[in-house]
């Protein structure tokens, strides 16, 4: 873990201006987000957030709320996302809850919800790690680092 690294920019020197690619489910509770040059891994909530308003959350998968159909999280995200840019990322300092921030003022919110799992994680084609450990602390590896240094 490297204490002097900014995890924020980390994340952004590959997130910055790229969009969502696809949404998968590979288990139960635990959704992979593909960016163009990163990967975001959720195991806790997550929502959608647009104008004040929750818009999609992971939990309204295949809920039907009185639609004609049953919601399906990850065509709805890709609606909601899939043209739009990341433009900032925000790290809670005490509880590593995630923000990611696109153009036409959507956000997707983690909620990192354990003191033991881990909430999320992070990793772009650099060499860049992210984990949001259970309890609210942050683990950062920058292997581009070791690779300067040789």
């Amino acid at each position: 873990m490297c204490a002097d690294l900014n995890p924020c920019e980390l994340m952004l020197r590959s997130l910055r201006g790229a969009t969502l690619r696809q949404l998968k489910q590979p288990a139960q509770g635990v959704w992979e987000f593909d960016f163009e040059r990163a990967g975001l891994n959720l195991t806790c909530p997550w929502r959608i957030v647009q104008d004040g308003s929750i818009i999609l959350a992971a939990s309204d998968h295949a809920q039907k709320f009185g639609l004609p159909a049953p919601v399906d999280v990850f065509e709805k995200t890709l609606e909601h996302l899939g043209a739009e840019l990341v433009q900032s990322v925000e790290i809670d300092a005490e509880t590593s809850d995630l923000y990611i921030s696109f153009s036409g003022g959507k956000r997707i919110d983690a909620f990192n919800d354990s003191s033991g799992y881990e909430g999320w994680n992070y990793r772009d084609r650099e060499g860049v790690m992210l984990v949001a450990m259970g309890g609210g602390q942050l683990a950062i590896w920058d292997c581009r680092r070791s690779k300067q240094a040789d």
